[in-house]
């Protein structure tokens, strides 16, 4: 099963490797700057609109967000408490608490979630990280995460952030998408090619995208990181797997579901942890071990789900 992961490694591998060659003295911050404007404004649409056009999830489209926000709201109360009670005993800083929070609650569905679905449970399942993604975690993300940086970071915040998640075209993508679902509707065949000829480059520009960010700070503790990797990628597991059998997933769908709870930091909180100016050494280093981490345990989960 780990052969599967070997092309989704490799692409990885050299997201990693623009970070130390830089060719076309291109660096990786600039690449991945331009790869995240093309991936928001005409990837990430045209995937989502392909997706939940051709999905044959019905009652899915429930219980797999049901699963995701159970899965955020519980992890993110434990890692408040704990990260709060080790910043009242000085243990750490507000700057690391906030980074902290963030890499332990919120996942990288599309990022590293949807490779690995697609690569271990074939593309059928890859519906399950892009509705997961959308109507758990983006929503979580761009309102309560925002809130949390800047209570934990500078706390100054304009309310451009807070309102971010309805400038953002895949949340748009997602509404439009909807609609023509509820109504039984299906765009010409000729822009549904064109739709998923842009989906198509979704996974080798998310993938470059992800090994662009991964890197080991140089003061690295490694109890706090085992903390992130204990919340986000087991307990995460743990509790979308007792949800989802709870709401009615099953098989596949419970185990894509699974893996995309289990995913490690989204890439954004980067950024996040730059504008508010928590830690964003301490966030990168948790998301490369989790990542590295993802990467081993995955085929070991599913070949225990399915």
């Amino acid at each position: 099963m780990y052969q599967q992961l070997i092309p989704m490694s490799l692409v990885l591998l050299l997201g990693v490797l623009w970070r130390y060659i830089s060719p076309a003295n291109l660096p990786a911050t600039q690449v991945r700057g331009v790869f995240g404007v093309l991936i928001i404004n005409f990837v990430a649409p045209a995937l989502i609109v392909e997706v939940l056009l051709t999905s044959s999830l019905k009652q899915e489209l429930f219980q797999v967000p049901a699963s995701g926000n159970a899965t955020i709201i519980i992890i993110l109360l434990l890692s408040l408490a704990l990260y709060t009670l080790l910043l009242r005993l000085d243990i750490i800083t507000r700057a690391q608490a906030g980074a902290l929070v963030m890499a332990s609650t919120f996942g990288n569905g599309m990022g590293m979630a949807l490779p690995a679905v697609s690569a271990l449970l074939g593309l059928p399942q890859r519906d399950i990280p892009v509705v997961y993604d959308l109507l758990a975690t983006v929503p979580f993300l761009w309102i309560i995460g925002v809130m949390l940086c800047a209570h934990f970071g500078t706390r100054v915040v304009d309310g451009g952030l807070g309102r971010e998640l309805l400038r953002l075209p895949p949340f748009w993508a997602l509404i439009f998408a909807l609609g023509l679902r509820y109504f039984g509707l299906m765009l010409p065949e000729p822009i549904m090619k064109t739709l998923h000829l842009l989906g198509s480059a979704a996974v080798p520009l998310l993938l470059l995208m992800v090994g662009m960010t991964l890197h080991v700070g140089r003061n690295m503790r490694f109890g706090l990181l085992l903390s992130v990797a204990g919340l986000k990628l087991f307990l995460s597991a743990a509790l979308a797997l007792g949800v989802g059998h709870f709401v009615g997933l099953s098989g596949a769908t419970l185990a894509a579901t699974v893996l995309t709870a289990a995913a490690p930091p989204v890439g954004v909180g980067v950024a996040l942890c730059d504008r508010f100016r928590l830690d964003t050494e301490l966030f990168g280093t948790a998301m490369t071990v989790t990542t590295v981490l993802y990467v081993v345990l995955v085929p070991w989960l599913v070949s225990a789900l399915v």
